[in-house]
């Protein structure tokens, strides 16, 4: 019987983050024993009503475990310390990075064993993310990404759903954030070491370099020669969107617009440096007449602080590669 160690992070989202919660169980029970699961839900540092509901929500749940942290660590740094709990020995057979603003379908757990039981030669898989009324298609998998201008199309979005097996399998630069499922040794033995300006970080896993967005193309840079990326394309998940970054139906916040901005010059910077001076003037322009167009001077001050704390940033040590 295979088991399963999910990583969830909650921020001011326990409505969503228990109903995430509760159809990861919904699913266990309905695939009767077919694998076992423990669900690792970190807070990061909420407001106390938040985090009342949350352990209201989880209590009894034997198979969900929850951290409480005093401080927002961020997506890759909160991701971390589940991990810590999840890969202590004995380590599950698989790791599965899940949005909390995620529904999982009855069945995909059992088509994400499926999938990675027959192809060992994957060491990530996406899923079919799906709109919240889950019928279009919002990613099938992963994204292409330009590193000359910091873009990013998501494969298949807004396809319905019936037309799913019309898609090819792709290449993709990088899976969708939102759901990574992959094997335990994808994490212990499967990744490069992060990149740094600051030193070597506690934890080998995500890099902390990144505390919101970006954190999936880091991961892809960083796998080992040989494991490849790939999209269980049977495994239906739907992706409400925006419960970690206080965006809804398509409002971008400040904090979404800085925090893109900061990790995507900080990626350049690290893995394509010779594109920088392409990229972060490109971004900058484009992205400030969008937000003066849309009157978003919100947008446009977060725009601008991302810029300056990038430059704060590249003033730390060089880049540190152990």
């Amino acid at each position: 019987m295979a088991s399963i160690g999910v990583s969830i992070l909650n921020f001011r989202a326990a409505r969503a983050t228990i109903a995430c919660v509760q159809s990861l169980l919904d699913a266990q029970v309905a695939a009767k024993g077919r694998f076992s699961m423990h669900i690792y839900v970190a807070d990061n540092a909420s407001d106390q009503a938040d985090q009342q509901q949350l352990r209201q929500g989880l209590d009894g749940l034997q198979s969900a475990h929850l951290q409480i942290n005093n401080e927002n660590l961020g997506f890759a740094a909160g991701h971390n310390q589940n991990l810590a709990r999840i890969l202590k020995d004995p380590a599950p057979d698989y790791v599965w990075l899940l949005n909390n603003d995620c529904l999982v379908d009855a069945h995909t757990i059992p088509a994400l064993l499926e999938c990675a039981g027959r192809h060992p030669e994957v060491g990530m898989w996406g899923a079919t993310l799906l709109e919240p009324d889950g019928e279009i298609i919002q990613c099938a998998g992963g994204c292409f990404y330009s590193t000359w201008l910091s873009s990013y199309r998501q494969y298949g979005k807004g396809i319905a759903l019936a037309h799913r097996d019309h898609l090819d399998n792709a290449h993709f630069d990088y899976l969708a954030g939102a759901s990574l499922f992959m094997p335990a040794s994808t994490l212990t033995m499967g990744l490069r070491p992060p990149k740094s300006r600051a030193g070597a970080q506690e934890h080998p896993w995500l890099n902390e370099e990144f505390f919101l967005f970006f954190e999936e193309l880091d991961l892809a840079a960083r796998l080992q020669p040989g494991l490849k990326m790939a999209w269980c394309r049977q495994a239906l998940i739907r992706h409400v969107g925006g419960a970690g970054t206080d965006s809804r139906q398509g409002n971008r916040s400040p904090n979404a617009e800085y925090h893109s901005t900061l990790s995507a010059l900080k990626f350049t910077w690290l893995y394509h440096p010779g594109r920088f001076w392409v990229m972060a003037p490109a971004r900058l322009i484009a992205k400030g007449l969008v937000n003066l167009a849309a009157w978003r001077f919100d947008l446009l001050q977060a725009l601008v602080s991302a810029y300056r704390e990038f430059w704060i940033w590249t003033k730390n040590s060089s880049i540190n590669n152990t």
